[in-house]
């Protein structure tokens, strides 16, 4: 089962007008937040109250949904330079890994034939696979491994991410990397749409296949030239 990501062209016209939307939504939350510290320093018992713990939690997921809001706002374009990916997701798995490690989460990175330098936007790469690599810790609540495997055709260079998870319902697959969709709870529906973005602004493509108990690779093809 698999799932060719597409760039809707509606979403061009959406660009703007989410700017301005998280750009007016910011100002208010910014402040409602700082009222929050200063009530709570003022009277700390509130700090103990249930309906006061939950106004925190849900004010911690809006200013996460405003700055993916911006991060997808922003990346659909890309300034890149010649870069080895394989050097670059070295790094980012070296990072990644420490964390992982206490989740019981193996993390492997596997160069499968010599890897060219290519065109990246090294901050909107390491976006895009911190993202997946996330997206598959999630999948393995109780540990698992994943392999992060590269390799080029002449053409692309192939990068896919592969974990031991719990996999994706066929049902969600279609819509798995539309704006706003999700099946997580707390989940903000941008992950995968940023990754999506980022990628078509690499002129490459993304695809997945999955099925349940049977884990998830998501695989990123991005040109050579």
């Amino acid at each position: 089962m698999s799932r060719q990501s597409q760039t809707n062209p509606e979403e061009n016209a959406c660009y703007l007008m989410l700017s301005k939307i998280s750009h007016e939504i910011r100002n208010p939350v910014a402040l409602i937040n700082s009222f929050l510290q200063l009530l709570a320093a003022n009277h700390p018992e509130l700090k103990e109250d249930s309906c006061y713990l939950k106004i925190e939690e849900n004010m911690d997921y809006l200013k996460l949904l405003l700055d993916e809001l911006s991060t997808y706002n922003h990346s659909h374009t890309a300034n890149t330079e010649d870069l080895n990916p394989y050097l670059l997701l070295q790094s980012i798995t070296a990072s990644a890994s420490v964390l992982l490690e206490e989740q019981g989460i193996e993390l492997q990175l596997s160069k499968q034939s010599a890897v060219p330098r290519i065109p990246i936007d090294k901050t909107k790469f390491q976006q895009l696979f911190s993202n997946l690599i996330r997206n598959a810790a999630e999948s393995m609540p109780d540990g698992g491994t994943i392999l992060i495997s590269v390799s080029c055709d002449g053409d692309n260079v192939i990068l896919q991410v592969q974990d031991t998870g719990c996999g994706i319902p066929e049902e969600y697959l279609p819509t798995l990397f539309d704006l706003f969709v999700t099946h997580k709870k707390n989940g903000t529906g941008l992950g995968l749409a940023i990754c999506r973005e980022i990628v078509s602004a690499h002129r490459g493509t993304i695809s997945v296949e999955s099925a349940p108990g049977q884990g998830t690779t998501f695989t990123v093809s991005l040109p050579v030239a």
